[in-house]
């Protein structure tokens, strides 16, 4: 999502294109720490970017969008899928230099952990010291509309959705 390139480059990271055809020519070997949260082509140009030091951290689940990615079955499994869980087992147990963080298995792992900091935000919220970016409020369903606006990148903040919410509006950027 590039919204959030400039702030990330003011916290001093540098964000590349999701395909690596586009800049690993010039990058190859020269990166201190990869964050790599697309598995594009199973770590590997993630890896060959880093520098001899460097290391590379995965990022799980790892949602695609359409187009992606060829959904052809196999089985109970989309290769897609497969893909995905083999690269998952490649990151974990036989990279060097790599750690592999799961958000979902630590949710599950440390679910009071995470009402804990849900409870903290909230109290933050509460007070005004905090003051989230709200692109729009959907109702039900308007949901559809505001996941393609997401998947697109081009929601201006988070979407939220008010079940009860009765209208359907207009979503900037569908």
């Amino acid at each position: 999502n590039e919204s959030k390139h400039r702030y990330l480059a003011s916290l001093g990271a540098r964000c590349f294109p999701v395909n690596p055809r586009s800049w690993l020519s010039t990058s190859a070997g020269t990166f201190d720490i990869v964050i790599d949260n697309s598995c594009i082509d199973a770590y590997s140009s993630s890896r060959a970017a880093l520098n001899a030091n460097g290391s590379l951290v995965c990022l799980a689940p790892v949602y695609k969008t359409d187009g992606d990615e060829t959904n052809i079955g196999c089985g109970i499994y989309l290769m897609a899928d497969v893909s995905q869980m083999l690269a998952e087992a490649k990151a974990k147990y036989m990279l060097t230099r790599t750690s592999f963080l799961n958000t979902e298995e630590i949710f599950q792992q440390n679910t009071a952990r995470y009402k804990q900091d849900l409870r903290y935000l909230m109290f933050l919220l509460e007070r005004g010291w905090i003051k989230p970016k709200v692109a729009n409020q959907v109702p039900l369903k308007g949901v559809m509309d505001s996941l393609y606006v997401v998947q697109s990148g081009t929601a201006n903040g988070t979407m939220v959705c008010v079940p009860w919410k009765e209208d359907k509006p207009q979503i900037q950027g569908y």
